[in-house]
């Protein structure tokens, strides 16, 4: 997917704006939001002007979004929300701490999944918890060692609300919830959850994090693997090539 959104080159990361069904090219994709609303050729971007040095303030990309949303009427209904997953709670953990959520995991047996994930799909659709959680549903293969990585107690089945460690390599449980806990003591634990982690979270300098994680010796090991690394260093040879 990020291939095809950036030319065949492979990033960690690319932006684009779709249409509500996931199937319209709303604008160009690019390496950055900015670079998604004023890119080359735009009337505000400078000729040769490379994407990372094209920024928006908060103010005008929220402008620019709302413009574009303003040409789409949300549905009528009452349809749950589609619950998040991720490739595996390593994952989940690694992109709580890079985004500053709580993490929630769904961690029951496998006769217990349906209902819980109802009641999951009833909460998440709740305006006071939607934007500010991720969700992974945990599978016994691939995530068999989760609970080696996070502090507290895991032995019983539930519904697990996780702070990730600064790095998202770690992580310490801050409450389970059984699996027969009911809509409202969810939401109500997630917003207590919630409230206390923004007091002991204090928001990440970008360039402070990355050096910090350098001089400790931190890396993620993704799914990609170091194929990423090689398109980067193909780019630079192209580049130095130029010069």
């Amino acid at each position: 997917m990020v291939r095809e959104l950036l030319n065949g080159r492979l990033a960690n990361t690319a932006f684009m704006i779709f249409d509500p069904q996931g199937t319209r090219k709303l604008t160009r994709s690019g390496r950055s939001p900015s670079a998604v609303v004023k890119g080359r050729g735009s009337p505000n971007a400078r000729p040769g002007q490379a994407d990372t040095d094209k920024r928006l303030d908060d103010a005008t990309m929220i402008k620019e979004m709302q413009r574009i949303s303003a040409r789409y009427t949300p549905a009528d209904t009452d349809a749950p929300a589609v619950l998040q997953d991720f490739n595996s709670f390593r994952q989940a953990l690694n992109v709580a701490a890079a985004d500053q959520r709580l993490l929630v995991a769904m961690n029951v047996k496998e006769k217990d999944q349906p209902q819980v994930k109802e009641k999951l799909e009833q909460v998440f659709s709740a305006s006071d918890i939607v934007g500010k959680f991720h969700l992974n549903i945990m599978d016994p293969k691939v995530d068999a060692k989760w609970s080696s990585s996070v502090q507290g107690d895991t032995s019983d089945p539930g519904i697990y609300i996780i702070r990730a460690g600064t790095f998202g390599l770690t992580g310490v449980v801050m409450n389970r919830l059984p699996e027969e806990t009911d809509v409202d003591e969810i939401k109500a634990a997630l917003v207590v959850a919630n409230d206390e982690y923004s007091i002991m979270e204090t928001r990440k300098k970008y360039s402070q994090h990355v050096m910090a994680g350098k001089r400790q010796g931190i890396y993620f090991e993704n799914e990609i693997g170091r194929e990423g690394a090689s398109d980067n260093r193909r780019q630079s040879d192209r580049q130095r090539r130029r010069k």
